[in-house]
């Protein structure tokens, strides 16, 4: 179910959280803490978004725990 939950991001932020276009901010890798604390910002408005402000909105806390777990425990791209 997870893994379900993480496709969800691949559109825009890639296969696996590592995107194919260098403007996208990858996921892979990032501490668990700073992506729970993005998605909180995107949900309250205080980081603006185009569309991240709408879609952090659609998950409950859990799930973002739950994302930003998954994301942190992949390796990033590399450097």
């Amino acid at each position: 179910a997870l893994h379900a939950l993480a496709a969800t991001c691949a559109n825009c932020h890639g296969s696996e959280g590592r995107p194919a276009d260098a403007a996208m901010p990858p996921l892979a890798g990032l501490p668990q803490a700073f992506v729970v604390a993005q998605m909180r910002a995107f949900r309250s408005g205080e980081r603006p978004a185009t569309v991240m402000h709408q879609i952090a909105r659609g998950y409950t806390e859990a799930q973002v725990q739950a994302l930003a777990g998954y994301f942190a425990s992949l390796p990033g791209p590399a450097r």
